[in-house]
């Protein structure tokens, strides 16, 4: 990261010794990147005045180093020519201790030290460097304000965070015109300062510059404004940011952060579009993603759509077939009446749950599919099992079973049983007077001769 770091201070090293030799020079000994690559510009009123802003009287005309020196930064141009840092590094340390003069030419040599230092990976030195240039009287102006901002990344990679502000701070109130990019920056730094007000202070003033420029922002600073909005648990905002991010930058992860917005918002159905979204640009890449869409679809009650989703998804090895997947896929065919693909799904999570839902479940299943042993055996091992979110359907499920098989005294007894829970009392009690009244029915006509089917024991 750090050799990517965009320094600001990028010396074209071309010296011209005729120049150099001129006391006074209409042009920098060197120029930045930034410098060589853009054309002069009409400046507005205000940024002309804004160039009153230096102190001192500083002149507008550049200094220049004397021949002796020169001589030194041009031996040093050969050597980074060549990208020979070290012999660079010691040829400009030597300028300091003979050949070039305090003051300006000593500022000169250590700024050229910084960006030499630099090169070489040794941000501690270069930040010396850089800082005893920007501390020398005699440099020049507008290179200490850039150099400012160049230290200021320097310090901001190496962590240290209040030195940076301080040199972006001061650097903010001399430079003639600030930069969006050196006010995200300084943003970044509050935040790892723990100024997280500050920072979006900053960063929503930059999106107000971009809006007033007709400029699209950075990718990146959205995604910060993003972070800053959502730890300050500003969902609605991080929406807006979301959105600006989906149109500009469209990436399926911008999705997954809106679905997760409207999540925290608590708008189910746009939160159930946003990942549905998602899904169908096979942006899922967690478990607990696709059994959230699945569960946001049951919802809806659309169980098809969801059981369809992690079915899919337990092929492709995205989500593991445990226990409760299973279940949850289970259900959500038995919800859609898929009752055949119900049940040996079911029968799965049954044999691997330690608790007895599945088996419950897996009881109405085999009611609905007509198979009524198999429905009282589920039943059974349900009760068995126990740990039931619903043991009155258990008990419900078990004498419907027990019914059907014509077991009438133990469907009294289960039904007996279910009666005791408020949420199927009356359900039950009618269900019980029901098979009591058949099964003494079916008694007389078999007392009178009837060929009638008996209980059958399971």
């Amino acid at each position: 990261m750090l050799r990517n770091l965009r320094i600001r201070f990028f010396p074209q090293l071309t010296l011209c010794l005729c120049m150099l030799l001129v006391g006074v020079s209409t042009s920098p000994l060197w120029v930045s990147a930034v410098d060589a690559q853009e054309k002069p510009k009409k400046l507005t009123k205000a940024e002309k005045e804004a160039k009153l802003k230096y102190k001192n009287g500083i002149t507008r005309k550049r200094k220049a180093v004397g021949m002796q020196c020169a001589k030194k930064l041009e031996k040093v141009q050969e050597f980074t020519a060549e990208e020979q840092w070290p012999e660079a590094e010691k040829e400009l340390k030597a300028a300091l201790n003979r050949g070039c003069k305090e003051g300006f030419e000593h500022s000169e040599v250590n700024r050229f030290l910084g960006y030499v230092y630099y090169a070489q990976e040794q941000y501690g030195s270069a930040i010396k460097a850089y800082l005893a240039f920007i501390n020398e009287p005699d440099a020049d102006a507008q290179k200490r304000v850039d150099t400012r901002y160049t230290v200021a990344q320097l310090m901001f990679v190496t962590e240290d965070y209040q030195s940076a502000a301080l040199q972006l701070e001061k650097w903010m109130a001399e430079a003639v015109v600030v930069d969006r990019g050196g006010k995200v920056l300084l943003a970044r730094i509050y935040y790892n300062l723990d100024r997280k007000t500050d920072a979006l202070n900053l960063v929503e003033e930059v999106m107000q510059e971009s809006t007033a420029a007709a400029q699209i922002p950075k990718e990146s600073w959205l995604n910060f404004q993003w972070v800053l909005y959502y730890e300050k648990e500003r969902y609605a905002d991080a929406v807006g940011v979301n959105r600006v991010l989906l149109a500009e930058y469209p990436k399926i992860k911008y999705w997954k952060q809106l679905a997760a917005m409207f999540g925290s918002l608590e708008d189910n159905k746009r939160e159930l579009l946003a990942l549905d979204l998602t899904y169908q640009q096979n942006g899922l890449d967690k478990e607990k993603q696709f059994v959230a869409l699945a569960y946001q679809f049951m919802a809806i009650d659309v169980p098809y759509r969801a059981a369809a989703i992690l079915e899919r998804a337990m092929k492709e090895g995205q989500v593991e077939k445990t226990e409760k997947n299973l279940e949850i896929l289970g259900s959500a065919y038995q919800r859609a009446q898929e009752f055949k693909k119900a049940s040996p799904v079911l029968e799965q999570a049954a044999k691997l749950a330690s608790h007895g839902n599945a088996w419950s479940r897996l009881a109405g299943v085999y009611l609905n599919l007509n198979e009524n042993e198999k429905a009282l055996v589920a039943a059974i091992n349900a009760l068995s099992k126990g740990g039931l979110k619903r043991e009155d359907l258990t008990w419900m499920n078990r004498g419907s079973a027990e019914a059907s098989l014509h077991c009438y005294d133990a469907a009294v007894k289960s039904f007996s049983k279910a009666a005791k829970f408020d949420r199927v009392k009356k359900n039950a009690v009618n269900w019980k007077k029901y098979v009591s009244a058949e099964g003494e029915r079916r008694n007389k006509l078999i007392a009178n001769g009837a060929n009638l089917a008996q209980c059958k024991k399971v």
